[in-house]
């Protein structure tokens, strides 16, 4: 085969008429290239094949600097109000509820979980909050903001009044590029409010500065006349205190007037944050947000500091606890005070419904109730803490651990393999 290949010799496969042509084709081009290549510089042009190769020159960018989450501990608890709710919910049934799954039914509910967020190093954090409803930020400005934005309308009352047009010659007017709405001559007093207004009302997501810069000046005489028939009426703002309003306010007197009176009592600056996550991930300082996302994604994967808590808060309202399978299996709580029943000294009747459970453990209603009889013996043994009764809709007979669900079975599944492979 080595020997086949070397009698092949060149492995250019082109016919000897076309290769001559293409020889003398190839030489002629060398020569062009040699000719241009020596031939005398007329300009300072560069040439094709003297052109020298360029680079560009390095581009120096500023480090980027990546923010990283507050450096803050976050203690995660459940939020009192919710807490009490689920409380009472399991005092006024007979279930016996998961406390894992209690837990994971707080934390997706951001409302429903309470935060106390305190700084590693308090020489470089610190907070600031909204006492009316918990909003909270590293900057003072920002609490501000949300206290007028949010809270000025629990003081004052505002209020559409007919008034006269505008007296006066106005060369200009002022028209928002986006809506077509007319803002106004841009040298009246209330111009600069009817802007923030703008920005408020149908804005929000802009700065005042990147608002301005859609605004338009008209000098058209029809559009100043159209301006001023239209401005017949004005916004004010009376105090709630004011109830015969006789002191109307303009926008910006009423804000000022709210921070000068309101805001020394509803701003407060905490060492420690106690808030909900929900108004927590709502806070404009995004290292503060990253912080609770990172605490409360890791809670999720174990949810250890939820589950202390709601231990801790059962136990105070004497609620009772016990672990089904084994000494290591999962935790339930309950209102029913369980104790085991003794089916020689019951009724045939009830100790048979009794029996039949304590022999099928998780059983679902339908195979145990027969008959009207036999749910009415179910629920005795029920409400008087002789049968367990899980969320899911299975019966389990009272004993030091309770035979639960998934576990129980799976457990039962692998005993009867190891029972069939001794035999």
């Amino acid at each position: 085969m080595d020997n086949e290949l070397l009698n092949l010799g060149s492995l250019d496969f082109t016919p000897d008429w076309a290769r001559k042509d293409a020889g003398v084709k190839v030489a002629a081009h060398h020569a062009a290239q040699t000719a241009v290549r020596n031939a005398p510089k007329t300009d300072d042009r560069p040439r094709k094949f003297d052109r020298k190769p360029r680079f560009d020159k390095p581009r120096f960018e500023k480090p980027r600097v990546v923010e990283k989450p507050l450096d803050v501990e976050v203690k995660i608890l459940p939020e009192s109000r919710a807490l009490g709710t689920i409380i009472r919910k399991i005092q006024g049934d007979t279930h016996a509820y998961k406390l894992k799954d209690l837990a994971f039914f707080f934390l997706d509910n951001p409302d429903s979980v309470l935060l106390k967020i305190a700084p590693k190093d308090p020489a470089s954090v610190s907070f600031c909050q909204c006492k009316a409803c918990g909003y909270a930020s590293t900057s003072e400005e920002d609490v501000v903001a949300h206290l007028v934005a949010e809270h000025l309308g629990d003081y004052y009352v505002q209020k559409t009044v007919e008034c006269e047009p505008p007296k006066g010659n106005f060369a200009v007017v002022a028209r928002c590029g986006l809506s077509g709405v007319l803002l106004g001559p841009p040298n009246i007093h209330e111009f600069n409010s009817t802007v923030k207004d703008m920005v408020r009302q149908k804005y929000p997501h802009m700065t005042e500065e990147e608002y301005r810069s859609h605004i338009e000046m008209v000098r058209d005489p029809e559009t100043i006349e159209a301006w001023r028939k239209g401005a017949t009426a004005k916004t004010v703002y009376f105090a709630k205190s004011d109830e015969a309003c006789e002191r109307p306010l303009t926008r910006e007197q009423a804000e000022g007037e709210f921070k000068r009176v309101m805001l020394a009592n509803m701003l407060e600056k905490p060492k420690a944050l106690t808030i909900t996550a929900g108004k927590a991930l709502k806070s404009p300082i995004k290292p503060l947000v990253w912080a609770v996302k990172d605490a409360l994604r890791e809670e999720s994967r174990a949810p250890y500091n939820m589950c202390f808590a709601l231990r801790g808060a059962f136990h105070h309202r004497k609620l009772k606890f016990f672990r089904a399978n084994d000494p290591r299996g999962p935790e339930f709580v309950t209102a029913m005070e369980l104790k085991e029943f003794d089916s020689a000294h019951a009724i045939p009747e009830l100790a048979k419904v009794a029996d039949y459970v304590k022999e099928h453990p998780c059983s679902p209603k339908v195979d145990i109730v027969k008959d009207a009889e036999s749910e009415k013996h179910l629920n005795w043994l029920v409400t008087t803490g002789h049968l367990v009764s899980f969320t899911n809709g299975v019966y389990s007979a009272v004993e030091k651990f309770p035979k639960y669900g998934p576990q129980y079975q799976k457990r039962g599944k692998q005993d009867e393999t190891a029972a069939q492979l001794a035999e």
